[in-house]
């Protein structure tokens, strides 16, 4: 179910609320525009049940225990229909664990209760953002936008459901705005980030990593690594592929996302990255799909096992089953395939995101890539000079320049197992310096 609002006016800056001595307010939140029924006064037994509860369940949701959040918020419901913040944080805990139907089910609820509460607002686009109805997202958050037009976070959140729609430019005009005009930015310059590594504008993508702070996370690292690899720094992206192992295998590590870069509250830093629930790559898979073939065929297929390359490829078909035309969704799957050696699939998928996002010229590079393992040369090369003329003067790795200068096919090698740094060269292509592959 859709959740619609009829048009909301701008509410006073300077609410001015009395509160009985008698109540105690569970939180208060620290614009009067952005207020829920939590800052008017009372003093029924109802009333504390739920904020009781409500309470519990916010302990349980910084830790990033949803489930748990989850029967606590049901049962603050059941104390009090009245309240509108318990049902705002029942949409969130649900969202969290991908039951979004239901997320809007709450959401509704509590918008009933109070049609002002910008929280729930954002927290209905990310139900639309997480199902992938990212027109839908787009809809609602410049909605709330609109009518609060300090809160320029938002603009974060409307970049990323454009960049996922495969709306490139759009995208970067939204995330440029939040970058430009607000102090919350991190999570924008990650998507600033995102948008560039997926255009194939590796500089720009390694410069807006680099503003992303506290927003970057694990996601930021291992692209940095795939960069490398892409321009040819084996050893470089060898080095980050490990920090970023040692950083995020830390006991007690929490995540370091910043809900307020999102639009929320402070006192509403659940630690959920929206952006990242359905990102499955890892560092053993980033390896395996750059490594040295084909003989080096036996590490391949062990990076590819420890990074639980069929898990990871379940998990996006099962996505993809009810999205099939996702282009991010469609990107992973096509990674994941050339980790495992499943070239032919690797390659339709990629061909795929190039429809869809035609913007998007990382695919035609991986595509060179798969098509050219699967020794369809011609087409590798095809791939490779679209991917050139979208982004000319790219430093990009050896193996490309391989692929360009081949006039046949890689042929198996029989000493799959012999441990060799460099790649099988057709004999038409000599070899020159640097070509050792990734």
């Amino acid at each position: 179910m859709k959740l619609r609002k009829p048009d909301y006016k701008p509410a006073s800056m300077k609410r001015k609320v009395k509160v009985c001595a008698a109540a105690s307010i569970f939180l208060a939140l620290s614009c009067g525009q952005f207020s829920y029924g939590q800052t008017q006064h009372w003093n029924t037994q109802a009333r504390e049940k739920s904020q009781r509860l409500a309470s519990a369940a916010q302990n349980q949701l910084v830790l990033s225990k949803a489930e748990e959040a989850i029967p606590l918020l049901t049962d603050a419901t059941r104390a009090d229909p009245t309240d509108p913040l318990p049902f705002m944080l029942l949409g969130m805990a649900l969202n969290m664990r991908g039951r979004y139907q239901e997320a809007l089910d709450a959401l509704k609820q509590a918008y009933a209760l109070d049609s002002k509460a910008r929280e729930t607002y954002l927290t209905v686009g990310f139900s639309h953002f997480l199902s992938r109805r990212y027109e839908q997202a787009v809809g609602v958050w410049s909605k709330v936008l609109q009518s609060n037009a300090d809160v320029v976070q938002i603009y974060t959140d409307i970049g990323y459901a454009q960049l996922r729609d495969g709306k490139i430019e759009e995208a970067e005009n939204s995330l440029r705005e939040c970058a430009k005009r607000s102090s919350y930015a991190q999570a924008a310059y990650r998507g600033l980030m995102l948008l560039h590594y997926l255009n194939g504008n590796f500089p720009i993508a390694r410069s807006a990593a680099g503003q992303a702070g506290s927003a970057g996370g694990k996601q930021v690292a291992l692209i940095l690594a795939e960069i490398s690899y892409l321009e040819g720094n084996a050893q470089q992206a060898s080095k980050q592929l490990s920090s970023a192992a040692r950083s995020t295998s830390k006991k007690g590590a929490r995540p370091t996302f910043d809900m307020v870069t999102i639009g929320y509250l402070p006192q509403h830093d659940f630690h959920f990255d929206p952006f990242v629930k359905d990102y499955f790559d890892n560092e053993s898979l980033i390896e395996a799909r750059f490594v040295d073939l084909p003989k080096r065929e036996s590490r391949r297929a062990s990076l590819a096992r420890k990074g639980k390359v069929d898990q990871a490829m379940a998990e996006v078909k099962t996505l993809l089953s009810t999205s099939p035309n996702d282009p991010y969704l469609l990107l992973q799957s096509g990674m994941f395939g050339l980790a495992n050696a499943d070239y032919a699939n690797a390659s339709q998928d990629f061909a795929k995101v190039i429809g869809r996002a035609p913007d998007w010229h990382l695919a035609k590079l991986y595509l060179s890539l798969s098509r050219f393992r699967e020794g369809k040369l011609d087409a590798a090369k095809t791939a490779l000079e679209g991917f050139e003329r979208a982004c000319p003067g790219r430093q990009i790795a050896p193996i490309f320049s391989m692929i360009k200068n081949s006039n046949s096919p890689v042929q198996p090698d029989q000493s799959a197992d012999k441990k060799d740094d460099g790649f099988t060269v057709p004999s038409s292509a000599p070899p020159s310096k640097g070509d050792a592959g990734f």
